[in-house]
């Protein structure tokens, strides 16, 4: 799996995830709260999924046993890590919690699909 690849479909997400996030920030006038929980959201996010990028990149190619159990142990540590910090962030009111979930999730969605992509184009390249 190349790194150059991953990073260039993170970038694309990133770009549109920014252009988009500007673009309603300035129609719809979010003030600094709501521009702080679109920046946290990529942030948190973007680490995602690099740390999945990395663990599927040291494991695809053992073997599926051991490949499933580490992706998926990988996988369910990254979403208790994601549900901490998203509580943290929501019990200190260090964002504006609407804002957060919506951009959270959009993000996530964008970066599972490209995820799952990855994973899909590498397993193709194999067989």
């Amino acid at each position: 799996m190349r790194i150059t690849k991953f990073l260039a479909g993170v970038l694309v997400i990133l770009l549109i995830y920014g252009a988009s996030s500007w673009g309603f920030a300035v129609i719809l006038q979010f003030n600094e709260e709501k521009i702080n929980s679109l920046w946290i959201s990529g942030i948190i996010n973007t680490v995602n999924v690099v740390f999945a990028f990395l663990i599927i990149r040291f494991t695809i190619d053992k073997e599926a046993k051991k490949f499933m159990k580490t992706f998926f142990t990988g996988m369910g540590i990254r979403i208790l890590a994601l549900l901490a910090i998203i509580l943290f962030m929501l019990q200190k009111n260090y964002i504006e919690q609407f804002t957060f979930i919506i951009s959270f999730f959009i993000l996530y969605v964008l970066y599972q699909m490209w995820e799952i992509w990855m994973i899909n184009s590498h397993l193709r390249k194999e067989s």
